[in-house]
């Protein structure tokens, strides 16, 4: 097996482009996706609004860091389902006014079951909202980021 060593500081680019008033294509690493508004706010409904695709990238980075968090804590997890309730404030987006704090408050209902101690899928639970970037990034711009862990049946957190 091949082992990469990942620089801690690193540089990435995003491309793409207009196709409509309220459609895009961006572009990562060769894989294309397409943003869209829903037809009542005059779009075609052919992909996710950007602030969705926000959420979706939210929903992954959770999935991944809390893999990597478990291995490193000697838990495995067997199956994790992500539940993102967004609120937001589109006072700005509508062009009413400017708004400090778009998503005042996000929650992650995470059920999930898994292999291992208690102790160390407990740590999963508290370390997660400090290593996933997108979590970050959201708390640190205002938004309160709730996390509700559901593991093997049974709720042990909310923060």
């Amino acid at each position: 097996m091949v082992v990469i060593k990942e620089k801690p500081i690193w540089k990435f680019n995003i491309t793409g482009g207009h196709k409509t008033s309220t459609q895009s294509v961006a572009t990562a690493r060769g894989k294309s996706a397409i943003i869209d508004e829903p037809i009542q706010r005059g779009g075609t409904d052919e992909g996710p609004m950007p602030v969705e695709y926000v959420f979706m990238g939210l929903l992954g980075c959770t999935h991944v860091i809390s893999n990597k968090l478990a291995a490193a804590n000697g838990v495995e997890f067997t199956s994790m389902d992500i539940d993102i309730q967004v609120t937001m404030d589109s006072h700005g987006t509508r062009l009413i006014n400017p708004i400090d704090v778009p998503f005042p408050e996000v929650t992650l209902v995470i059920d999930a079951t898994y292999d291992g101690s208690r102790a160390g899928v407990m740590q999963v639970v508290e370390k997660l909202r400090d290593h996933c970037a997108v979590s970050k990034m959201l708390q640190e711009s205002g938004t309160r980021v709730i996390e509700r862990w559901t593991l093997n049946g049974e709720l042990v957190s909310e923060s």
